[in-house]
């Protein structure tokens, strides 16, 4: 009797833990998320979102939710148009794969016997390159160029590597096949099948009466994008209701017979050693205990997005949010609307409202600057406590100190995260950064040489040692800038060096600005910034205006 017992007992036990382990999917009432959901809003600082929840092949739920900004008002509605920042690149396969299905495509030819590509030729590794590469970001491609060359970081199909620059070679190869360009492509392939009529990898003039302003973490307006030239890794302008009906064709394979959809959710590589976080073509993959999901997310800086649905279940989620914050409630959003546990989430990794690091700048914020007992310090008084902040959202609020001008509690973080992260290059950069626009140019180059030590790929960091060291004292071409004597930095930016707003320091000498760089004969285009803001020379006549105002220099 005993032992019966005891094995019902186990055996209620392991049911309850499975029971634990596996949360289920469930949309609560709508009513239930029209107080949550603003809720979450009002924490974060976000001052507006748009969501939309599909099961079975209709939309279950649709909200507008808080401002299209915070200067002027006007509520988020169901047709304003957000950025979707990176679900571009999901969409995109998702029309690139009409074509494959029509065996107009091959996915594992070489892109260069498609469409040779200046930016890749210097490289033959190039030559390798395949759009399923390009789909599951294994090209080794960098996410974005440094400068102006486009390198590998690493050897395509070896590993996952996040690019976007991938997807904008793979853009240049369907335009070129297609004879048409990106927003044409998609709008015969995607847009008017599925009826998307507020989508647009370009911006159209019918977005101008209900559109979302982008706002920094701090609700602080920023210019929203009004992209004239499509790109399929960031440009898509949309809807959650639009969006929303390429999830529902993907769910119930419309448009692309089910073979290819799931050939699209076939796992290409891992990204997370576990197995939870995989990548299939253009989509990211999700397995937990709630089961196998599809998903995304954007950031496109004040503007975020992300989308997340179960094939079995066949319930999705989109949404877009009009803040930097956006997907800091990513997490409680998606469990407060559907359930489940999510490690996509958990890579990503953004900070929520209640991150120490957020915390820490309330306290910096609401501090005397000259306040020295900063919360969540390691115990020697050097760093953070790294368990409670680590070297990402320590760089990030440094640079966030950085934009509120507060340049010595933003310096004494980077020299913080250095001194607990002494290996990496990124926070000696980010470090550099700093000395940089403070004005202490010997302080920048030291920092920027542990830098470009500890990552020989780091170019700009090496240039920036070059230029302070010696540069400015040998370049042929002198520039001046005869004025702004109480200014803490000023750099010179052009055509000669890609129009990079660190890598040429000037130095004060004898009353002036002083840049020098050698340039071989040749028209070139140029600006100072001082002081984070952009200037034409004011002592040169020679001005393209109709190019934002760049001053020209022609060398003989």
């Amino acid at each position: 009797m005993k032992k019966l017992l005891v094995a019902i007992l186990l055996y209620s036990m392991a049911v309850s833990l499975a029971a634990q382990s596996s949360p289920k999917l469930k949309i609560p009432p709508a009513a239930v998320l029209d107080r949550s959901i603003p809720e979450l809003l009002e924490s974060a600082d976000i001052p507006g979102l748009s969501i939309a929840i599909i099961q079975d092949d209709r939309i279950v739920y649709e909200r507008a939710f808080g401002l299209r900004s915070v200067d002027t008002g006007g509520p988020v509605t169901d047709q304003t148009i957000f950025s979707a920042a990176s679900l571009s690149k999901a969409l995109f396969a998702y029309g690139l794969m009409k074509w494959v299905e029509q065996g107009r495509f091959d996915l594992d030819r070489p892109l260069h016997e498609y469409f040779p590509y200046d930016d890749l030729t210097h490289d033959d590794r190039y030559q390798q390159l395949t759009a399923r590469q390009v789909l599951s970001h294994t090209t080794g491609l960098p996410n974005w160029r440094r400068g102006g060359q486009l390198n590998f970081v690493r050897d395509p199909g070896q590993s996952f590597g996040y690019s976007g620059e991938g997807f904008v070679y793979l853009m240049r190869v369907v335009e070129h096949l297609s004879g048409q360009s990106i927003n044409e492509f998609m709008e015969e392939q995607v847009f008017t099948p599925l009826g998307m009529d507020r989508s647009s990898y370009i911006w159209e003039q019918d977005f101008d009466s209900d559109f979302a302003i982008p706002h920094d973490q701090f609700k602080i307006t920023r210019t929203p994008p009004r992209p004239q030239e499509g790109n399929t890794a960031y440009s898509l302008q949309t809807t959650a209701v639009d969006y929303s009906k390429f999830l529902r064709a993907m769910l119930n394979a419309e448009g692309l017979k089910a073979g290819t959809v799931k050939d699209m959710l076939t796992s290409q590589v891992n990204v997370e050693d576990d197995g939870s976080v995989q990548w299939g073509l253009g989509v990211g993959l999700q397995t937990s205990p709630d089961g196998k999901a599809f998903w995304h997310w954007g950031d496109n800086g004040p503007f975020k997005a992300f989308f997340i649905a179960y094939p079995k279940q066949r319930i999705g989620l989109v949404y877009f949010a009009n803040s930097s914050n956006g997907l800091g409630i990513a997490r409680e959003l998606l469990e407060h609307a559907i359930g489940g546990s999510y490690p996509s989430v958990n890579w990503i990794d953004y900070e929520g409202p209640n991150a120490p690091a957020r915390k820490l700048l309330a306290h910096i914020l609401n501090s005397e600057p000259s306040a020295a007992d900063w919360p969540y310090m390691a115990a020697n008084g050097l760093h953070q406590d790294t368990q409670q902040i680590a070297q990402s959202p320590m760089n990030r609020l440094g640079y966030n100190l950085l934009n509120l001008h507060r340049p010595e509690a933003a310096l004494r973080v980077f020299a913080m995260n250095a001194r607990a992260f002494p290996q990496s290059a990124n926070v000696h950069d980010s470090y550099g950064e700093a000395l940089l626009r403070k004005g202490d140019l010997a302080g920048a180059a030291a920092a920027y040489e542990r830098a470009a030590r500890l990552d020989p790929e780091n170019s700009t960091a090496k240039t920036i040692v070059y230029q302070i060291r010696e540069g400015n004292k040998k370049g042929n071409t002198t520039f001046r800038l005869p004025a702004y004597p109480n200014a803490r930095s000023v750099q010179l930016v052009g055509s000669f060096n890609n129009w990079n707003s660190l890598s040429h320091p000037m130095s004060r000498e004898n009353g002036q600005w002083i840049g020098r760089v050698d340039l071989e004969p040749g028209t070139y285009e140029y600006k100072f910034i001082v002081d984070g803001v952009w200037l034409a020379d004011p002592w040169n006549p020679e001005t393209h205006y109709e190019e934002g105002h760049r001053s020209v220099l022609k060398k003989e």
